[in-house]
């Protein structure tokens, strides 16, 4: 039997979920999260085969959830309910394990969403956690405000501030603003953390629009393996 685990402060809204998800009894369990910290005790138990989740919760919120998701469930999928769609650029970049189901939605259509995901055969290959581009923009559409550390083994731990979900600075080694922020936005195996912006604030080094800065990235990343002639 297969187990979704469903996260979100709003207990009528998991209770319908819930509730639309009993015609599939006979294959699927359905356990209830409160709140991120909540998922977390529980998937440090109990792993699932689906995490559904809300970005803005008490205690523990999304964002740091999909975190703990991406390092220790990589493989695990993700479905976010929030109030904003994907962006396009999101859409032509390569899949990973996260799925954005827009609000306000149908309770069946994320219900087939769910079966959908779950009736895969086996997870796609290409899918390993959860893109740091997918981080970026659900910080930039939650308006998000955090220090977004990221981790990748043998090299120097980058951070990405984000005050109301405008990128204004980053910093990587001795490496600072835009050019630290689109060697961190292309980093691949990379593990996350989310923190509270320091009290003393660090200037705005970065002018650049998030998703231009993201295309840029993509753009030099793509340039790096092209053969040499």
């Amino acid at each position: 039997m297969k187990k979704v685990l469903i996260a979100e402060d709003d207990r009528i809204l998991s209770k319908r979920i819930a509730k639309a998800l009993e015609k599939y009894a006979d294959k699927i369990e359905v356990v209830l999260a409160a709140d991120g910290k909540d998922a977390i005790d529980i998937l440090k138990n109990d792993p699932v085969s689906l995490v559904v989740t809300d970005v803005q919760m008490p205690r523990i919120n999304g964002m740091i959830l999909m975190a703990y998701l991406h390092t220790y469930h990589p493989h695990t999928p993700c479905i976010v309910m929030t109030s904003y769609g994907t962006s396009r650029l999101k859409a032509k970049l390569p899949k990973d394990t996260l799925r954005i189901f827009q609000k306000p939605f149908n309770i069946n259509g994320l219900v087939r969403a769910i079966i959908a995901t779950l009736e895969r055969d086996e997870p796609r290959k290409d899918e390993h956690g959860i893109s740091i581009v997918s981080f970026l923009e659900m910080i930039q559409l939650e308006k998000i405000s955090c220090s977004f550390e990221i981790h990748a083994p043998g090299k120097p731990t980058g951070v990405m501030y984000f005050e109301n979900g405008v990128l204004y600075d980053a910093v990587c080694g001795k490496t600072k603003g835009e050019i630290a922020a689109l060697e961190l936005v292309a980093r691949e195996m990379s593990t996350y953390r989310f923190e509270d912006l320091p009290e003393k604030k660090s200037p705005r080094r970065i002018k650049t629009d998030l998703q231009e800065l993201i295309r840029n990235a993509v753009i030099v990343d793509i340039e790096n393996e092209l053969p040499m002639v």
